[in-house]
């Protein structure tokens, strides 16, 4: 019989993923495919009409000489679900790619196997060539452009082993993988990731739902095929509201412009640790980089050395004892003065404002508001509050002028040996007794104060 030089074309063009297990193929000759091919859907729209309709299509059906129906061939075996973890009923990986009805490659479904393979029956025959090798034999009906034509392809596919992760006859999943979950598919070649996910309690939950989210099986042009930019602008599709948040902070933090972004302290995996961060505490995290001079972006001012000013002061503030920078910077950049959550005076001398100070979030405010007390501090001449006299009026000390935020070593209540006034820098000269003390900064003279005993200062 002479073939059509259209089913040559057609042939040709279909999609060929049914190498490597073959299939098999009528037993008789078979009628022209396309007339084959017409056949079975009338045949099939048959059964979904009324009776007597599918009686007159089946009648003209069997006119002429009809091939017979292709042997059933099992499809390679579909890669195991993984089992429920100890104690649990569900899977590790939920199966959430399986399929209501079995996914059938169409050339398969048509029973042709010479659409891919040279021998038209290859299950009887045992010979599994095929017309051409993968992937070009994908591509006579996929979109090689949409599957490998961006900067970073996914080694499967740049090795043309479509069949490492697609069935090329049929599966019980989507799409014709070989696993009921992306993660699962995705983890049978990444098996450090998989062990990964398996003892990490604090997973992202991107990743958790499955790679696909970040990862283009195929073909991106970013690297490990990620759909954006890693370092930021992935993040920046979820989370939009740190998106706007940074844009908008004019005291950036320097870390999210450096070499590795959002992944100087995130791992966009997990880490089993709050906020997928990369250290056990957010302040081990912050030490990392702020273990050496720094200078901010915005003005070229130099940031200490932190952990070192934190090793040589070893009585350290609340938060620093606890390991959270965090409670009073915010890492992604802030409005206010040093990335602060709250706002805080920039000056040595400041109009004194409640709403105008960050520490008030923790410590109480009459610390400085009450004029008299015996309650609210220690720092006092008898019932006179002498924060009071310090703070709370035009021209105001800012907290700042006696007081260091991270760490000291020399004075309690974390005073400052030395506090900078302008371009000089004087020591506090601070004397602490059992009911009160006494200071001598450049601001004054030596004076005096005592909680039971108000001392009356003339100079």
């Amino acid at each position: 019989m002479i073939v059509s030089v259209r089913k040559i074309v057609f042939v040709s063009s279909v999609l060929a993923l049914m190498a490597l297990t073959g299939c098999t193929t009528p037993s008789k000759e078979k009628a022209p495919q396309d007339t084959e091919a017409v056949k079975i859907e009338k045949v099939k729209a048959a059964e979904e009409k009324p009776a007597e309709v599918a009686a007159e299509t089946q009648t003209k059906a069997e006119a002429p000489a009809a091939a017979e129906a292709p042997t059933p061939v099992e499809a390679p075996a579909v890669a195991e679900v993984p089992k429920p973890k100890a104690g649990g009923e569900e899977p590790f990986f939920e199966p959430n790619l399986l399929s209501e009805k079995e996914v059938v490659h169409p050339p398969f479904e048509w029973g042709d196997c010479t659409v891919c393979h040279k021998d038209k029956n290859p299950d009887k025959s045992k010979n599994y060539d095929l017309v051409m090798d993968t992937p070009d034999l994908c591509y006579q009906c996929h979109d090689k452009d949409l599957k490998e034509g961006k900067k970073f392809i996914h080694g499967p596919v740049a090795a043309g082993a479509c069949t490492a992760c697609h069935n090329p006859h049929k599966s019980p999943n989507k799409r014709l993988l070989v696993a009921s979950n992306i993660n699962e598919l995705c983890t049978s070649c990444h098996t450090a990731k998989g062990e990964f996910l398996h003892r990490t309690d604090n997973i992202h939950p991107p990743v958790k739902d499955q790679c696909i989210n970040c990862h283009d099986p195929h073909t991106e042009d970013y690297k490990f095929q990620l759909k954006e930019d890693g370092k930021k602008d992935l993040c920046l599709m979820c989370h939009a509201d740190k998106k706007e948040w940074i844009e908008k902070a004019n005291n950036k933090h320097g870390a999210l412009n450096r070499t590795n972004g959002c992944q100087e302290c995130h791992d966009p995996h997990g880490t089993g640790q709050p906020r997928m961060l990369k250290a056990d505490s957010i302040m081990n995290m912050c030490l990392t980089c702020h273990n050496e001079p720094l200078k901010r972006d915005e003005d070229g001012v130099t940031l200490i050395n932190m952990a070192k000013h934190l090793e040589e002061n070893p009585d350290w503030h609340g938060p620093i004892q606890w390991g959270d920078c965090a409670m009073c910077h915010n890492p992604h950049g802030s409005p206010n003065f040093r990335m602060l959550k709250k706002p805080f005076p920039t000056t040595f001398y400041a109009s004194f404002d409640v709403n105008n100070y960050i520490c008030f979030e923790c410590h109480e405010s009459k610390k400085v508001t009450e004029e008299k007390t015996t309650e609210y501090t220690n720092f006092r001449n008898g019932t006179q509050n002498l924060h009071f006299v310090h703070v709370d009026k035009k021209k105001g000390r800012t907290c700042r002028a006696c007081h260091d935020f991270h760490g000291t070593k020399d004075y309690p209540h974390h005073l400052r040996k030395k506090t900078k006034f302008g371009k000089i820098n004087f020591p506090i000269r601070y004397i602490e007794t059992p009911t009160g003390g006494s200071c001598a900064p450049a601001c004054h003279a030596r004076r005096y104060y005592d909680r039971e005993k108000p001392i009356v200062n003339t100079k």
